[in-house]
């Protein structure tokens, strides 16, 4: 698998990261001399990188978890994107989805995968003409469905999470075993939403939308088998491509699958945070040169060397060097 990365370096910010210079720039809290020195380092590091056509920081999604002073969060974000997004994260992953697909149907030896899958518009065209302009214009969309629902649809998923991970510490499942697990649990899920769909057969109003959004999903990826001529046709063709290695080497299965087999085997409870951090990482850490994360997330990555694997540099605000570093590669 070839990750081609964008001519001007990518980084993407945790949602925390974000948080800690929202908090910082609008002295809405205390913050100890240390992390403050830090957080704002990088921020004007980033914001002078980005105005000299350096760097590409883009919106990616971060905000969805976002209740406290989201116009606030916005301004940091955007004035450090200068309006530049990348695709939704359901985007990405369908993106490469049709990509190993059509390699699988084809039998390539080996599969690229561009940085362009993750955006609309080429990220370094649009930083050249953003800078060519006066200005550059943002969009603070509203929080979909509401903050009570996603509130409740988080901790929902939460609570179900953790008392699986629970189970699977108390049954002594290793990370080997569940990483088989998640790497079926994709089809098995599907195929579980799918059945409760055409029976009608739901629990509440949240189980019948998660799903319909599973036979939305179903029938999307069945589409896909057919427009790159998949054989057999139907269910049973794209079963083919769920079972094959193409599938385990798409980078969002390889990296969703780690991470999720090290959140349901581990011993401490899951952090609210962690499944769209694993969402966030799956998507986009590929794409980018530097990922920026917590301690705990970045830890893990470079253990598993899957920073080394996609060429990203991979640390957490503390890793003052290593950001220092990539800064001076910059000049």
């Amino acid at each position: 698998v070839q990750v081609v990365k964008s001519e001007i370096p990518i980084m993407w910010l945790d949602t925390s990261i974000i948080n800690l210079m929202t908090q910082w720039k609008h002295k809405l809290c205390r913050i100890d001399s240390t992390r403050e020195q830090r957080i704002s380092d990088l921020y004007n590091a980033i914001y002078e990188a980005t105005r000299k056509g350096k760097l590409i920081c883009p919106l990616a999604e971060q905000e969805g978890e976002v209740w406290v002073e989201r116009d606030k969060w916005m301004e940091t974000i955007n004035t450090l994107s200068l309006g530049i997004e990348a695709l939704d994260l359901l985007a990405i992953h369908d993106n490469q989805f049709r990509i190993f697909m059509s390699a699988f149907v084809q039998k390539q030896n080996s599969v690229s995968i561009s940085y362009r899958e993750a955006f609309d518009d080429d990220p370094v065209e649009e930083l050249r003409e953003t800078l060519r302009g006066p200005f550059f214009i943002t969009v603070n969309s509203p929080l979909l469905f509401g903050e009570a629902y996603r509130m409740k649809l988080k901790n929902n998923l939460h609570q179900t999470a953790d008392a699986q991970r629970a189970k699977n510490v108390r049954a002594n499942v290793t990370f080997e075993q569940q990483l088989e697990n998640e790497i079926r649990g994709d089809i098995e899920g599907l195929s579980i939403l799918v059945g409760k769909f055409l029976t009608g057969q739901f629990k509440d109003e949240e189980d019948q939308f998660n799903a319909t959004c599973g036979a939305v999903n179903l029938g999307s990826q069945l589409m896909m088998w057919k427009n790159v001529c998949g054989c057999p046709e139907g269910l049973e063709g794209l079963m083919t491509f769920y079972k094959s290695s193409y599938y385990r080497a798409m980078p969002y299965t390889d990296l969703s699958c780690n991470l999720l087999a090290r959140m349901m085997t581990d011993k401490q409870q899951i952090r609210s945070g962690d499944p769209m951090d694993i969402k966030h990482v799956s998507t986009l850490m590929p794409f980018s040169d530097i990922f920026i994360t917590d301690k705990a997330m970045s830890t893990f990555l470079r253990k598993r060397k899957l920073d080394e694997q996609y060429g990203t540099t991979v640390c957490y605000i503390g890793n003052t060097q290593i950001i220092s570093k990539f800064f001076s590669s910059l000049q």
